[in-house]
Protein backbone atom coordinates (compact mmCIF):
# COMPACT_ATOMS: atom_id res chain seq x y z
CA UNK A 1 0.00 0.00 0.00
CA UNK A 2 2.83 2.39 0.80
CA UNK A 3 4.31 1.81 -2.62
CA UNK A 4 1.12 2.92 -4.37
CA UNK A 5 0.67 5.82 -1.98
CA UNK A 6 4.03 7.44 -2.72
CA UNK A 7 4.62 6.40 -6.34
CA UNK A 8 2.46 9.20 -7.89
CA UNK A 9 4.39 11.79 -5.87
CA UNK A 10 7.69 10.42 -7.17
CA UNK A 11 6.42 10.66 -10.74
CA UNK A 12 5.38 14.28 -10.23
CA UNK A 13 8.81 15.15 -8.87
CA UNK A 14 10.60 13.55 -11.81
CA UNK A 15 8.38 15.30 -14.35
CA UNK A 16 8.79 18.62 -12.55
CA UNK A 17 12.58 18.33 -12.57
CA UNK A 18 12.55 17.55 -16.28
CA UNK A 19 10.31 20.49 -17.16
CA UNK A 20 12.18 22.96 -14.96
CA UNK A 21 15.69 21.88 -15.98
CA UNK A 22 18.16 24.64 -15.11
CA UNK A 23 21.29 25.49 -13.14
CA UNK A 24 21.48 24.22 -9.57
CA UNK A 25 23.87 24.55 -6.62
CA UNK A 26 23.45 21.30 -4.69
CA UNK A 27 26.43 21.83 -2.34
CA UNK A 28 26.51 25.06 -0.35
CA UNK A 29 29.78 24.36 1.46
CA UNK A 30 31.84 26.33 -1.08
CA UNK A 31 29.97 29.61 -0.63
CA UNK A 32 32.40 32.48 -0.07
CA UNK A 33 35.21 30.94 -2.13
CA UNK A 34 36.53 32.12 -5.47
CA UNK A 35 36.24 29.15 -7.84
CA UNK A 36 39.18 29.73 -10.17
CA UNK A 37 39.73 26.62 -12.33
CA UNK A 38 38.58 23.09 -13.14
CA UNK A 39 40.10 19.82 -14.33
CA UNK A 40 38.30 16.58 -15.17
CA UNK A 41 40.19 13.33 -14.74
CA UNK A 42 39.48 9.70 -13.94
CA UNK A 43 35.74 10.23 -13.29
CA UNK A 44 36.52 13.05 -10.85
CA UNK A 45 36.01 16.79 -11.30
CA UNK A 46 38.63 18.91 -9.50
CA UNK A 47 38.37 22.61 -8.73
CA UNK A 48 41.03 25.06 -7.61
CA UNK A 49 39.80 27.80 -5.29
CA UNK A 50 41.34 30.60 -3.24
CA UNK A 51 40.85 28.39 -0.18
CA UNK A 52 42.18 25.08 -1.42
CA UNK A 53 41.62 22.24 -3.85
CA UNK A 54 38.27 20.41 -3.82
CA UNK A 55 36.99 17.45 -5.77
CA UNK A 56 33.76 15.63 -6.49
CA UNK A 57 33.22 12.04 -7.59
CA UNK A 58 29.44 12.38 -8.00
CA UNK A 59 29.20 14.99 -10.78
CA UNK A 60 29.44 17.99 -8.45
CA UNK A 61 26.69 17.03 -6.03
CA UNK A 62 29.11 16.90 -3.10
CA UNK A 63 32.64 18.35 -2.80
CA UNK A 64 35.46 17.38 -0.42
CA UNK A 65 38.86 18.91 0.28
CA UNK A 66 41.85 17.46 -1.57
CA UNK A 67 45.43 18.43 -2.27
CA UNK A 68 47.60 16.87 0.45
CA UNK A 69 51.08 18.33 0.06
CA UNK A 70 50.18 21.56 -1.73
CA UNK A 71 52.23 24.42 -0.21
CA UNK A 72 49.53 27.06 -0.80
CA UNK A 73 45.75 26.99 -0.85
CA UNK A 74 45.24 29.68 -3.51
CA UNK A 75 45.11 27.57 -6.67
CA UNK A 76 44.93 29.46 -9.96
CA UNK A 77 45.58 26.76 -12.59
CA UNK A 78 44.99 23.02 -13.00
CA UNK A 79 46.01 20.96 -16.03
CA UNK A 80 45.87 17.28 -16.86
CA UNK A 81 49.22 16.25 -18.34
CA UNK A 82 50.30 13.47 -20.66
CA UNK A 83 53.59 12.80 -18.90
CA UNK A 84 54.45 9.27 -17.80
CA UNK A 85 55.95 10.69 -14.58
CA UNK A 86 52.87 12.60 -13.32
CA UNK A 87 49.31 13.34 -14.40
CA UNK A 88 48.27 16.71 -12.90
CA UNK A 89 49.88 20.10 -12.37
CA UNK A 90 48.60 22.85 -10.06
CA UNK A 91 49.73 26.48 -10.22
CA UNK A 92 49.45 28.65 -7.12
CA UNK A 93 50.54 31.97 -5.68
CA UNK A 94 54.17 32.84 -4.89
CA UNK A 95 55.51 31.09 -7.95
CA UNK A 96 54.62 27.59 -6.85
CA UNK A 97 53.78 24.64 -9.08
CA UNK A 98 53.10 21.14 -7.75
CA UNK A 99 52.60 17.82 -9.49
CA UNK A 100 50.51 14.76 -8.67
CA UNK A 101 51.02 11.17 -9.73
CA UNK A 102 47.65 9.95 -8.42
CA UNK A 103 45.15 12.39 -9.95
CA UNK A 104 45.26 14.92 -7.14
CA UNK A 105 45.38 12.81 -3.99
CA UNK A 106 48.96 13.83 -3.15
CA UNK A 107 51.26 16.56 -4.44
CA UNK A 108 54.97 17.33 -4.58
CA UNK A 109 56.89 20.32 -5.93
CA UNK A 110 57.46 20.58 -9.68
CA UNK A 111 60.20 20.13 -10.71
CA UNK A 112 61.81 20.46 -7.23
CA UNK A 113 61.65 22.90 -4.32
CA UNK A 114 65.00 24.44 -5.21
CA UNK A 115 64.00 25.49 -8.72
CA UNK A 116 60.50 26.85 -8.26
CA UNK A 117 59.67 30.08 -10.06
CA UNK A 118 61.26 32.92 -8.08
CA UNK A 119 59.63 36.02 -6.62
CA UNK A 120 56.31 35.69 -8.42
CA UNK A 121 53.01 36.51 -6.75
CA UNK A 122 50.61 34.63 -9.01
CA UNK A 123 50.64 31.84 -11.54
CA UNK A 124 47.72 32.29 -13.92
CA UNK A 125 48.05 29.45 -16.43
CA UNK A 126 50.09 26.40 -17.46
CA UNK A 127 50.41 24.93 -20.96
CA UNK A 128 51.89 21.58 -21.92
CA UNK A 129 53.05 21.90 -25.53
CA UNK A 130 51.67 19.30 -27.91
CA UNK A 131 54.21 16.95 -29.48
CA UNK A 132 56.90 18.00 -26.99
CA UNK A 133 57.81 17.83 -23.33
CA UNK A 134 57.93 21.61 -22.89
CA UNK A 135 55.82 23.52 -20.37
CA UNK A 136 54.90 27.21 -20.42
CA UNK A 137 53.74 29.14 -17.36
CA UNK A 138 51.97 32.50 -17.44
CA UNK A 139 52.60 34.66 -14.39
CA UNK A 140 52.32 38.20 -13.09
CA UNK A 141 55.80 38.76 -14.47
CA UNK A 142 55.73 37.28 -17.93
CA UNK A 143 56.23 33.78 -19.34
CA UNK A 144 58.54 31.03 -18.13
CA UNK A 145 59.56 27.94 -20.09
CA UNK A 146 60.60 24.54 -18.79
CA UNK A 147 62.40 23.05 -21.82
CA UNK A 148 62.17 19.44 -20.60
CA UNK A 149 61.07 17.84 -17.41
CA UNK A 150 63.94 16.44 -15.37
CA UNK A 151 64.42 16.70 -11.59
CA UNK A 152 67.11 19.38 -12.03
CA UNK A 153 65.46 21.41 -14.81
CA UNK A 154 65.04 25.15 -14.26
CA UNK A 155 62.49 27.62 -15.57
CA UNK A 156 63.71 30.06 -18.23
CA UNK A 157 62.05 33.50 -18.76
CA UNK A 158 60.98 34.14 -22.37
CA UNK A 159 59.58 37.65 -22.46
CA UNK A 160 61.14 39.25 -25.55
CA UNK A 161 58.40 41.10 -27.42
CA UNK A 162 56.05 41.46 -24.46
CA UNK A 163 55.28 45.03 -23.31
CA UNK A 164 57.42 44.74 -20.16
CA UNK A 165 58.85 42.35 -17.60
CA UNK A 166 55.74 43.04 -15.52
CA UNK A 167 53.31 41.81 -18.20
CA UNK A 168 50.50 39.72 -16.71
CA UNK A 169 50.12 36.57 -18.83
CA UNK A 170 46.73 35.13 -17.88
CA UNK A 171 45.95 32.46 -20.47
CA UNK A 172 47.48 30.31 -23.22
CA UNK A 173 45.89 28.52 -26.15
CA UNK A 174 47.56 26.28 -28.72
CA UNK A 175 46.06 26.31 -32.20
CA UNK A 176 47.46 24.16 -35.00
CA UNK A 177 50.77 23.94 -33.15
CA UNK A 178 51.02 27.71 -32.61
CA UNK A 179 50.95 29.19 -29.09
CA UNK A 180 49.01 32.36 -28.29
CA UNK A 181 49.12 34.22 -24.97
CA UNK A 182 46.45 36.52 -23.55
CA UNK A 183 47.92 39.33 -21.47
CA UNK A 184 47.06 42.71 -19.99
CA UNK A 185 48.70 44.13 -23.12
CA UNK A 186 46.73 42.11 -25.67
CA UNK A 187 47.30 38.89 -27.62
CA UNK A 188 50.79 37.67 -28.51
CA UNK A 189 51.91 34.78 -30.70
CA UNK A 190 55.00 32.78 -29.83
CA UNK A 191 57.73 32.90 -32.48
CA UNK A 192 60.66 30.77 -31.38
CA UNK A 193 61.58 32.32 -28.04
CA UNK A 194 60.05 35.72 -28.85
CA UNK A 195 56.51 37.06 -28.82
CA UNK A 196 54.75 38.93 -31.66
CA UNK A 197 51.86 41.27 -30.89
CA UNK A 198 48.50 40.44 -32.52
CA UNK A 199 46.23 43.33 -31.53
CA UNK A 200 44.80 44.74 -34.77
CA UNK A 201 41.10 45.39 -34.14
CA UNK A 202 41.41 44.48 -30.46
CA UNK A 203 39.99 47.68 -28.96
CA UNK A 204 40.29 46.28 -25.43
CA UNK A 205 43.72 44.73 -24.81
CA UNK A 206 43.10 43.49 -21.27
CA UNK A 207 42.76 39.84 -22.33
CA UNK A 208 41.56 37.38 -19.71
CA UNK A 209 40.44 34.40 -21.82
CA UNK A 210 41.46 32.66 -25.07
CA UNK A 211 39.99 29.75 -26.99
CA UNK A 212 40.25 28.05 -30.37
CA UNK A 213 37.46 26.25 -32.21
CA UNK A 214 36.60 25.58 -35.84
CA UNK A 215 39.64 27.44 -37.18
CA UNK A 216 38.78 30.60 -35.20
CA UNK A 217 40.51 32.27 -32.26
CA UNK A 218 38.42 33.83 -29.49
CA UNK A 219 39.72 36.47 -27.07
CA UNK A 220 37.78 37.51 -23.98
CA UNK A 221 38.54 40.89 -22.43
CA UNK A 222 37.54 42.63 -19.22
CA UNK A 223 37.26 45.93 -17.37
CA UNK A 224 36.60 48.19 -20.31
CA UNK A 225 33.69 50.11 -21.81
CA UNK A 226 34.41 48.53 -25.21
CA UNK A 227 35.12 44.88 -24.71
CA UNK A 228 33.79 41.37 -24.52
CA UNK A 229 34.49 38.58 -26.99
CA UNK A 230 36.61 39.20 -30.09
CA UNK A 231 37.03 36.74 -32.98
CA UNK A 232 39.88 36.20 -35.43
CA UNK A 233 39.71 33.99 -38.51
CA UNK A 234 43.35 34.58 -39.53
CA UNK A 235 45.40 33.46 -36.53
CA UNK A 236 45.09 36.72 -34.65
CA UNK A 237 46.15 39.09 -37.42
CA UNK A 238 42.77 40.83 -37.30
CA UNK A 239 40.04 40.86 -34.63
CA UNK A 240 36.37 41.84 -34.68
CA UNK A 241 34.05 42.35 -31.71
CA UNK A 242 31.49 39.55 -31.47
CA UNK A 243 29.92 40.04 -28.01
CA UNK A 244 29.83 43.23 -25.98
CA UNK A 245 30.33 42.40 -22.30
CA UNK A 246 32.28 44.32 -19.69
CA UNK A 247 34.12 41.34 -18.17
CA UNK A 248 34.68 37.99 -19.88
CA UNK A 249 36.52 35.72 -17.45
CA UNK A 250 36.78 32.33 -19.13
CA UNK A 251 35.99 30.11 -22.12
CA UNK A 252 35.13 26.45 -22.56
CA UNK A 253 34.69 24.67 -25.89
CA UNK A 254 32.63 21.48 -26.19
CA UNK A 255 32.15 20.14 -29.69
CA UNK A 256 30.83 23.02 -31.78
CA UNK A 257 29.76 24.98 -28.69
CA UNK A 258 31.75 27.74 -27.03
CA UNK A 259 30.80 28.97 -23.57
CA UNK A 260 31.92 32.32 -22.17
CA UNK A 261 31.90 33.06 -18.46
CA UNK A 262 31.15 36.65 -17.49
CA UNK A 263 31.57 38.51 -14.20
CA UNK A 264 28.17 40.16 -14.05
CA UNK A 265 26.23 38.48 -16.87
CA UNK A 266 26.56 34.77 -16.14
CA UNK A 267 27.16 32.27 -18.95
CA UNK A 268 26.98 33.00 -22.69
CA UNK A 269 26.86 30.30 -25.37
CA UNK A 270 27.42 30.33 -29.12
CA UNK A 271 26.72 27.38 -31.39
CA UNK A 272 27.80 29.11 -34.60
CA UNK A 273 31.39 30.19 -33.96
CA UNK A 274 30.47 33.50 -32.36
CA UNK A 275 28.05 34.68 -35.02
CA UNK A 276 25.38 35.00 -32.30
CA UNK A 277 25.36 34.57 -28.51
CA UNK A 278 22.64 33.69 -26.01
CA UNK A 279 22.65 33.66 -22.22
CA UNK A 280 21.92 30.31 -20.53
CA UNK A 281 21.34 31.55 -16.99
CA UNK A 282 18.08 29.80 -16.08
CA UNK A 283 18.13 29.06 -12.35
CA UNK A 284 21.28 30.99 -11.44
CA UNK A 285 21.05 32.94 -8.20
CA UNK A 286 21.88 36.65 -8.33
CA UNK A 287 25.40 36.16 -6.96
CA UNK A 288 26.05 33.32 -9.38
CA UNK A 289 26.05 35.72 -12.33
CA UNK A 290 29.66 36.54 -11.36
CA UNK A 291 31.38 33.62 -13.11
CA UNK A 292 35.16 33.16 -12.88
CA UNK A 293 35.62 29.73 -14.47
CA UNK A 294 33.83 27.07 -16.50
CA UNK A 295 34.42 23.31 -16.47
CA UNK A 296 32.77 20.07 -17.51
CA UNK A 297 32.78 16.37 -16.81
CA UNK A 298 31.02 13.73 -18.89
CA UNK A 299 27.54 14.75 -17.68
CA UNK A 300 27.51 18.34 -16.39
CA UNK A 301 28.65 21.85 -17.21
CA UNK A 302 30.05 23.68 -14.16
CA UNK A 303 30.15 27.41 -13.41
CA UNK A 304 32.65 28.55 -10.79
CA UNK A 305 31.61 31.85 -9.24
CA UNK A 306 33.22 34.69 -7.28
CA UNK A 307 31.53 33.82 -3.97
CA UNK A 308 28.43 31.70 -4.69
CA UNK A 309 30.10 28.31 -5.02
CA UNK A 310 29.92 25.87 -7.92
CA UNK A 311 26.78 25.56 -10.01
CA UNK A 312 26.03 22.75 -12.42
CA UNK A 313 23.73 22.06 -15.35
CA UNK A 314 23.30 18.86 -17.43
CA UNK A 315 25.28 18.92 -20.68
CA UNK A 316 22.25 17.49 -22.45
CA UNK A 317 20.49 20.85 -21.92
CA UNK A 318 23.21 23.12 -23.24
CA UNK A 319 25.41 21.23 -25.73
CA UNK A 320 24.02 21.28 -29.26
CA UNK A 321 25.25 20.96 -32.82
CA UNK A 322 25.99 23.90 -35.09
CA UNK A 323 22.91 26.02 -35.81
CA UNK A 324 21.23 25.04 -39.07
CA UNK A 325 20.73 28.64 -40.16
CA UNK A 326 24.44 29.42 -40.30
CA UNK A 327 26.58 28.47 -43.30
CA UNK A 328 30.18 28.92 -42.18
CA UNK A 329 33.05 27.49 -44.19
CA UNK A 330 36.40 27.31 -42.39
CA UNK A 331 39.24 29.31 -43.87
CA UNK A 332 42.00 26.96 -42.69
CA UNK A 333 42.49 23.34 -41.69
CA UNK A 334 42.13 22.62 -37.99
CA UNK A 335 42.10 19.61 -35.70
CA UNK A 336 40.53 20.12 -32.29
CA UNK A 337 41.20 18.37 -29.01
CA UNK A 338 38.95 15.40 -28.46
CA UNK A 339 36.19 15.60 -25.85
CA UNK A 340 35.92 14.22 -23.31
CA UNK A 341 39.58 13.65 -22.56
CA UNK A 342 40.38 11.43 -20.70
CA UNK A 343 37.55 9.21 -21.94
CA UNK A 344 35.98 5.80 -21.46
CA UNK A 345 35.15 4.25 -23.84
CA UNK A 346 34.04 6.86 -26.42
CA UNK A 347 35.18 10.35 -27.35
CA UNK A 348 34.49 12.80 -30.18
CA UNK A 349 37.00 14.46 -32.51
CA UNK A 350 36.16 17.58 -34.52
CA UNK A 351 38.09 18.85 -37.53
CA UNK A 352 37.69 21.53 -40.21
CA UNK A 353 38.32 21.40 -43.96
CA UNK A 354 38.64 24.75 -45.82
CA UNK A 355 37.27 25.55 -49.25
CA UNK A 356 40.59 25.27 -51.09
CA UNK A 357 40.27 22.19 -53.36
CA UNK A 358 43.09 19.73 -53.74
CA UNK A 359 43.96 17.74 -56.83
CA UNK A 360 41.16 15.29 -56.07
CA UNK A 361 38.50 17.63 -57.48
CA UNK A 362 35.71 19.20 -55.48
CA UNK A 363 36.29 16.92 -52.51
CA UNK A 364 39.47 16.68 -50.46
CA UNK A 365 41.20 13.45 -49.46
CA UNK A 366 41.08 13.21 -45.67
CA UNK A 367 42.56 10.59 -43.32
CA UNK A 368 41.98 10.54 -39.57
CA UNK A 369 43.84 7.68 -37.91
CA UNK A 370 44.41 6.53 -34.31
CA UNK A 371 47.86 5.24 -33.26
CA UNK A 372 49.23 3.71 -30.08
CA UNK A 373 52.42 4.94 -28.39
CA UNK A 374 54.51 2.55 -30.53
CA UNK A 375 53.17 4.06 -33.73
CA UNK A 376 50.90 1.14 -34.60
CA UNK A 377 47.66 2.05 -36.36
CA UNK A 378 44.76 0.88 -34.18
CA UNK A 379 41.80 2.54 -35.93
CA UNK A 380 40.98 4.46 -39.10
CA UNK A 381 38.13 6.89 -38.47
CA UNK A 382 38.09 8.72 -41.81
CA UNK A 383 39.59 7.79 -45.18
CA UNK A 384 37.64 9.50 -47.95
CA UNK A 385 37.11 12.74 -49.86
CA UNK A 386 35.42 15.54 -47.94
CA UNK A 387 34.02 18.89 -49.12
CA UNK A 388 34.71 22.04 -47.13
CA UNK A 389 33.05 22.03 -43.72
CA UNK A 390 33.28 21.17 -40.05
CA UNK A 391 33.09 17.50 -39.14
CA UNK A 392 32.82 15.45 -35.97
CA UNK A 393 33.59 11.75 -35.63
CA UNK A 394 33.21 9.43 -32.66
CA UNK A 395 35.99 7.08 -31.58
CA UNK A 396 34.97 4.01 -29.53
CA UNK A 397 37.94 2.41 -27.78
CA UNK A 398 36.08 -0.29 -25.88
CA UNK A 399 38.36 -2.98 -27.33
CA UNK A 400 41.60 -1.16 -26.44
CA UNK A 401 43.54 -1.08 -23.15
CA UNK A 402 43.96 2.07 -21.07
CA UNK A 403 46.79 4.35 -22.10
CA UNK A 404 47.93 7.28 -24.23
CA UNK A 405 47.01 7.27 -27.93
CA UNK A 406 47.50 9.69 -30.81
CA UNK A 407 45.13 10.83 -33.54
CA UNK A 408 46.49 12.26 -36.80
CA UNK A 409 44.61 14.26 -39.41
CA UNK A 410 46.12 14.34 -42.90
CA UNK A 411 44.58 16.29 -45.80
CA UNK A 412 46.82 17.29 -48.66
CA UNK A 413 49.90 18.96 -47.18
CA UNK A 414 48.19 19.52 -43.83
CA UNK A 415 49.20 17.09 -41.08
CA UNK A 416 48.48 17.48 -37.37
CA UNK A 417 48.66 15.06 -34.47
CA UNK A 418 47.16 15.29 -30.99
CA UNK A 419 47.10 13.05 -27.93
CA UNK A 420 44.14 11.40 -26.24
CA UNK A 421 43.97 9.39 -23.02
CA UNK A 422 41.86 6.27 -22.44
CA UNK A 423 41.20 5.46 -18.78
CA UNK A 424 39.16 2.38 -17.95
Amino acid sequence: MKLFKYLPIAIVIIISQSVNAQWENPFLGLTGRQIQCFAYVNSTILSGTDQGLVRSSDNGYYWVSAGSGLPYTNIRALILTESSAFNLLAGMVSGRISMSTNYGDDWTAFPTDSVQLPFLSNIYCILERSNSSNYLVGTEKGVYLLPHYYPLSTWVPINAGLPSAETKVRVFVEKDGEVFAGTNGGVFQMNGYDWVQKNTGLTNTNVTALASIGGFLFAGTSQGSIGGVYISSDNGNNWTLSLNDAWISSFLTLGSNIFAGSVGNGIWRSTNYGNTWTQINDGLGSGAYNVLSIGADDQYLFAGTVSSGIWRRPLSQVVTDISDDVNLQPEIFSLEQNFPNPFNPSTKIRYSIPAAPLSLGEGQGVRLVIYDVLGNEVATLVNEEKPAGVYEVEFNASSLPSGVYFYKLQAGNFVETKKLILIK
